[in-house]
């Protein structure tokens, strides 16, 4: 997908499949109760990234739109394409290129998915790849645990959160989820897009 599934995008996928999950806890937390109950998000996050979302519920979407949620590799790729920059849109940050980061105690959540175009587009036209809100790709799991590999950093980082994910704006970084419950990975800071096999 050229942006991340928006909040008006998911809305559509609930109203056609009348989705609704077994446990309900931080689902779609922030359109609010009616929101969530009626499935409609506030007109101010029609255009943001939906979020609030575990990996499954991601990768039902995706499916329901006949795609699948990227490998780490295809996300790279099209943030990257093969020459090696640093960032989507090249070697150097730009103020205008994406989201400013924000800290503090109030999280005021992702800005619209074209807030930044094209000033940040990758070699592929690709857009909203880094710095608002973290993108699932590949799950990984061992005897022991399960994780996501996240890409693309956030807006939002709390303030004084030594333990919370370093920002990874930079195409070569990235940070790993541990999945432990669809309570725990519906989180405000995390989205995702979709990806198609031709």
């Amino acid at each position: 997908d050229k942006f991340p599934v928006t909040a008006a995008g998911y809305a559509g996928y609930l109203h056609a499949t009348s989705y609704s999950p077994a446990d309900t806890y931080r689902w779609l937390k922030n359109w609010g109760e009616d929101g969530a109950r009626t499935r409609t998000p506030p007109h101010a996050l029609r255009d943001v990234p939906v979020t609030y979302v575990s990996l499954d519920e991601a990768r039902a979407y995706c499916s329901w739109k006949g795609g699948r949620l990227p490998h780490e590799h295809e996300w790279q790729y099209a943030a990257q394409g093969t020459d090696g920059r640093t960032y989507p849109w090249g070697w150097t940050m730009g103020p205008s290129r994406c989201p400013a980061p924000t800290t503090g105690t109030v999280f005021n959540g992702p800005e619209a998915v074209s807030a930044h175009a094209p000033q940040g587009a990758s070699p592929f036209g690709v857009m909203d790849l880094v710095g608002n809100v973290w993108q699932y790709t590949d799950e990984f799991h061992d005897e022991h645990t399960r994780s996501v590999i996240l890409r693309g950093g956030s807006n939002y980082r709390p303030s004084g959160s030594v333990w919370y994910f370093p920002q990874a704006l930079e195409l070569g970084t990235h940070n790993k989820y541990f999945l432990m419950s669809e309570r725990y990975e519906r989180a405000g800071t995390v989205g995702f897009r979709c990806v198609f096999d031709a």
